[in-house]
């Protein structure tokens, strides 16, 4: 009669198994204690909000807010909308293109900072500027009176950028999707 070692071990593997898996007297009930892990947080030395100033230029999505640092100025500027008011048929193709304003705001916490309109850029997905209008030549704000600019254009669907270059060169671009359909 021929012997098969490895027929035994696994005779013995349940065993094994029901006083290892069994010998505690935990229950079901103890699990929901079981996932408590401490959370990763970020140090105290990341700020959430991006910041910009002459010579450090920022990237964001359209809404976001970004700290500028600039001509003696801490402010919070970001840029809204557009708010659009397509004009569409019903049983027609969606329209291309729609009127809106985009709306910028500076709020700083000391200095002032002055908002010229000439100062902004928008260009579409294919890199076509668009160009603006605004409700106001500038708007300098400080501590305790934000500026606001209102930028109108017709915008054409897709993707869109504005940049704000107060001197010349890009600060921050706020990129956003404008959706027609």
């Amino acid at each position: 009669m021929r012997r098969h070692p490895g027929l035994r071990a696994l005779a013995v593997l349940p065993a094994v198994l029901v006083l290892v898996g069994c010998g505690g007297t935990r229950s079901i009930a103890a699990a929901p204690a079981a996932g408590h892990y401490p959370v990763a947080t970020a140090p105290p030395e990341v700020l959430a909000t991006p910041v910009v100033s002459d010579g450090h230029y920022q990237l964001v999505a359209a809404g976001e807010p970004v700290v500028v640092r600039r001509a003696g100025a801490l402010a919070v500027v970001e840029a809204a909308g557009p708010d659009l008011t397509p004009v569409s048929v019903a049983g027609q193709p969606p329209v291309q293109h729609a009127a809106g304003t985009l709306t910028v705001t500076a709020r700083p916490s000391s200095g002032s900072l002055r908002v010229p309109a000439a100062g902004f850029l928008a260009l579409d997905q294919a890199k076509n500027q668009i160009p603006l209008r605004a409700d106001r030549a500038s708007s300098t704000a400080d501590a305790r009176h934000p500026a606001t600019v209102r930028l109108s254009a017709v915008f054409p669907a897709g993707h869109t950028t504005l940049t704000w270059q107060p001197a010349g060169k890009p600060l921050v671009t706020w990129d956003f999707m404008v959706e027609l359909d």
